[in-house]
């Protein structure tokens, strides 16, 4: 008899160290839960700044486009000026010379 309650003693402790470790395991999982929901919080706040920062490339890149056009526009005025004012400047240099 006093076998079988030593026994049952042993067993109990054991089963109390085995409640003991699904305790702290179950606490364990929930933290790591906790945690993990924050990473997936902070994920979702970093793709939509990335998205935003992607918007905000694509609107730079199109203002660079805009103005490397209106530069090359720009370059040809300037040249098709140049080429008035040498035509004037050899008209005038022309007029001065039959003056």
């Amino acid at each position: 008899m006093d076998d079988v309650l030593n026994e049952n003693k042993r067993i109990a402790a054991e089963s109390k160290k085995v409640g003991d470790r699904e305790k702290i395991l179950e606490m364990r999982v929930k933290k790591l839960e906790i945690e993990n929901k924050s990473l997936l919080n902070k994920i979702d706040a970093d793709q939509s700044e990335i998205d935003i920062l992607k918007v905000r490339v694509a609107d730079l890149e199109e203002e660079k486009t805009r103005r490397d056009e209106q530069n090359k526009y720009f370059e040809l005025k300037n040249k098709e000026l140049e080429a008035a004012k040498a035509f004037k400047e050899h008209d005038f240099y022309m007029l001065n010379k039959v003056v």
